[in-house]
């Protein structure tokens, strides 16, 4: 009875402990791992697996080694399967289920992460997936139209959209293990896509699948198409976005891995011009999925959309908030240009110029930057004056930018930055190219005026004479003209009139530009430059006042007065001008108009000046005085060491050159060295040349020299501030001076440096003739009667030709006669 009782326990501990094994296998099969996501660093796939736990999921990760790609991290997540779903997908057949070739679609994993299944829909759901993926379905995934409109708006979504905040559905189930899957995903990391999307539709055309391996080879494949995508550029494109577009349809947001689904869609979309739906698709990562490790580049792209489409106002919040998240990030370089760009075409320039600023300080290269933005920043750069800077980035927008107005503008602002550069012959290049390219356009236009404008400038410049647009640079004047009929009245005449009145100036003209400047004064009394004409107004003034009281013409210069007294004011600039005036009238016994001249003057000074200071301004004209003595000489000195103040300059520079006049140069040095202290001054360069002059004359060639030295180097420097007769003048004086130092061959570098530009004839002779003494000095006998016989022919009277045969018959009389005159 005993060993019956043992017998009938050990059975009972059998079946119970069967039930038990078969319990625990049960729980076993009821519950599935798959991959959730891949990390290529360890922290991010702690944070991803802990966030699993808490919603209650058993989750842990995995360290895996990917050729090519190095060590990432698998994060896997376990789940039950529901007790009324236990029987296997595969044998629940209420209808027959088609083998059909679904759209393509792929993985939610990131770059390197495998696919494991996670979701459980049983075989019938992937047979309906595939079924409204093959029977033309038209449901939109992006129904809602996300883009901000211009009145800044956003539409409103759909109500019963898929998606919107439900929790993402997690089917149970155990996925049978594919032999075919892994070798798939195996090829996938190889980067072999081709082979890999054939093994996938072969799959998904079997009847293996269940419906969690199911949506992992619809979600490979579709990634399958993107990577081919990029590396076959152009191909495979509307294949993927119909793909991506079945996933996001069938397994709708939030679920895990369409993060990555909705980001390659809308990259793949904003390629191809869809913007609308591709600025949606990254909205759907940024607020659905704000862990994603895409959510960054999201922001960005949104912002980048934005631009594209011409919404600057959005677009600057975008890229404000990406920079402010990520100012180091992969896409801060982009997004700081960008972001100058949106701020400058709103109108908020000095931001704009900000971002700028501090995008080229941080970063060198500009690729990757779209030709709007090349342009945009090369105008910025123009106007900050960094003329070299902004023609880099015009050249690289022109060569760049296949065709249109954006090409044009950047080869006309080119030359601009050549022009206004200093770079006279590269900037004639480019505006012929313009000419050629874009006739009759504006802008081969305003390419015209600048090339007539080198033409005044530097007409030295060089320039082929098969290149368009030459005649434009060699007649300045005829061009300003005849751009005149193009455009009659208005700003554009104005400009034109004043740019022919600089050339009649710097063409040394200056008679027939004050006329010209007194005209566009009468026509334009309030133009745009009003106050420019005036200046060079006084400036052609000033000119032919000093050429007529060199020649003793007093009522030439009271003449003049009377042309320009109404249209120019009493002012800093004009104030020593008119102290010549007022010394002329009272010359020319117009004593009455020289006074109420003078009380003009001192009443604009506001100044106390003594009786002595407006002695020394009228400087004691009248020819019957007896000469200034010493002793008055130092008295108008230490009066005008006490008063200071424009009067007082002006009297000294009046009284210098009275002096100058007289041949005093004694007395001209000092009163020259204290006007030259004021570098700033509108009559720097003539102060300096003639006290470098009065240097010369009293034997002090080398200070003479330096001086004459530092005004060629200011006139290269600002070629507008020295005509051809003034360099003429300087050089002549340099040539008189190394001719007294003995240096002939400099002298003679000089002289012919300067007769080209030598305005007065008694000056040219001069030149001609120290040009025949250096040569024979040099004994260059040939050189030397070449130059006196062009002295004897261009002379038009007996004076020089005599000057020229006492020299040489002088000089040879010194040879034969040395030793003679060596020993007496």
């Amino acid at each position: 009875m005993l060993r019956i009782a043992i017998l009938f326990f050990w059975v009972l501990s059998l079946t119970a402990w069967g039930q038990g094994v078969c319990r625990a296998e049960t729980e076993h099969q009821n519950s599935r791992v798959r991959q959730v996501s891949s990390y290529q660093k360890m922290e991010s796939a702690v944070q991803e697996r802990d966030r699993l736990k808490s919603k209650g999921i058993e989750a842990y990760f995995k360290e895996v080694e990917i050729p090519g790609k190095g060590t990432w991290y698998r994060v896997f997540a376990e789940e039950k399967r529901p007790q009324n779903r236990m029987s296997p997908p595969a044998k629940e057949k209420k209808r027959p289920q088609k083998a059909v070739k679904p759209a393509h679609s792929a993985s939610s994993a990131t770059a390197g992460g495998t696919v494991v299944p996670i979701t459980d829909q049983r075989a019938g759901e992937s047979a309906r997936v595939a079924k409204g993926a093959g029977s033309g379905m038209k449901q939109a995934i992006f129904s809602s139209r996300l883009l901000p409109s211009e009145n800044g708006r956003k539409p409103e979504t759909p109500a019963g959209s898929k998606g919107g905040d439900a929790p993402a559905s997690i089917p149970a189930g155990q996925s049978p293990v594919c032999s075919e899957y892994e070798a798939a995903k195996t090829e996938f990391d190889a980067h072999r896509y081709q082979q890999a999307a054939g093994m996938l539709n072969a799959l998904l055309s079997s009847q293996k699948s269940d419906a969690a391996l199911y949506e992992s080879s619809l979600r490979l494949l579709a990634d399958c198409l993107y990577f081919l995508g990029e590396k076959e550029s152009g191909k495979y494109g509307s294949q993927t976005i119909e793909s991506y577009r079945n996933i996001l349809r069938h397994y709708p947001d939030p679920r895990s891995g369409n993060d990555v689904a909705n980001f390659r869609l809308a990259d793949i979309l904003e390629r191809t011009g869809g913007y609308e739906e591709a600025y949606e698709a990254y909205s759907n990562v940024l607020s659905k999925y704000p862990d994603s490790p895409y959510g960054q580049e999201a922001l960005f792209r949104m912002g980048k959309i934005l631009y594209q489409t011409k919404r600057y106002t959005h677009a600057i919040d975008k890229l404000k908030k990406y920079l402010s998240l990520s100012p180091d990030g992969s896409y801060a370089f982009q997004a700081s240009f960008l972001l100058g760009y949106c701020l400058r075409q709103t109108n908020q320039r000095p931001e704009g110029d900000a971002w700028y600023r501090n995008a080229l300080n941080k970063w060198s290269s500009f690729d990757g930057l779209t030709t709007d933005i090349l342009h945009d920043l090369g105008l910025y750069r123009f106007s900050q004056g960094d003329y070299t800077g902004s023609a880099n980035l015009f050249l690289l927008c022109f060569n760049l930018q296949p065709d249109g107005d954006l090409r044009k503008n950047a080869l006309y602002n080119l030359g601009r930055s050549h022009y206004f550069g200093g770079r006279f012959s590269t900037a004639l290049k480019v505006f012929s190219l313009l000419l050629e390219s874009y006739p009759n356009t504006l802008e081969a236009n305003e390419g015209i005026l600048f090339m007539a404008n080198i033409g005044v400038m530097d007409p030295k410049a060089e320039f082929n004479a098969c290149m368009a647009g030459r005649d434009y640079f060699k007649n300045p004047i005829e061009t300003y003209d005849w751009m005149r009929t193009k455009y009659p009245g208005g700003y554009r005449e104005e400009w034109l009139l004043y740019q022919k009145g600089y050339a009649l100036c710097k063409s040394g003209r200056f008679k027939e530009s004050l006329e010209l400047y007194c005209r566009l004064l009468d026509a334009f009394p309030h133009g745009r430059l009003h106050q420019e004409s005036r200046a060079y107004l006084v400036l052609n003034a000033t000119h032919l006042i000093e050429e007529a009281r060199a020649g003793g013409d007093f009522l030439a210069v009271a003449d003049l007065y009377y042309r320009v007294r109404n249209k120019v004011p009493l002012s800093a600039e004009s104030m020593a001008m008119f102290f010549r005036i007022g010394d002329s009238l009272w010359k020319t016994g117009l004593k009455a108009d020289a006074v109420a001249l003078l009380d003009r003057l001192k009443q604009k000074n506001n100044q106390a000046m003594e009786t002595s200071v407006s002695d020394l301004i009228m400087l004691e004209s009248d020819r019957s005085q007896e000469e200034m003595t010493d002793e008055k000489w130092k008295a108008l000195l230490a009066e005008l060491a006490r008063n200071g103040g424009d009067a007082a300059d002006a009297a000294r520079r009046n009284l210098a050159d009275y002096f100058y006049g007289k041949g005093r140069y004694d007395r001209v040095i000092p009163l020259y060295e204290e006007l030259i202290k004021a570098k700033g001054r509108a009559d720097f360069l003539p102060i300096s040349r003639n006290y470098a002059h009065a240097l010369r004359h009293q034997g002090l060639c080398s200070s003479a020299l330096s001086r004459y030295r530092e005004i060629l180097d200011a006139c290269r420097e600002d070629p507008q501030k020295c005509d051809q007769g003034f360099v003429a003048d300087v050089c002549a004086g340099m040539g008189d001076c190394y001719y007294e130092t003995g240096d002939y061959q400099n002298g003679l570098a000089m002289y012919s440096q300067a007769f080209p530009g030598i305005r007065h004839r008694e000056s040219s002779m001069w030149a001609l003739f120290r040009m025949g003494q250096s040569y024979h000095k040099l004994n260059d006998g040939a050189m030397a009667g070449k130059s006196f016989a062009q002295l004897k022919e261009q002379s038009g009277d007996a004076f020089w030709p005599k000057v020229a045969d006492y020299w040489v018959a002088d000089q040879e009389w010194s040879r034969s006669n040395r030793d003679y005159l060596e020993k007496n």
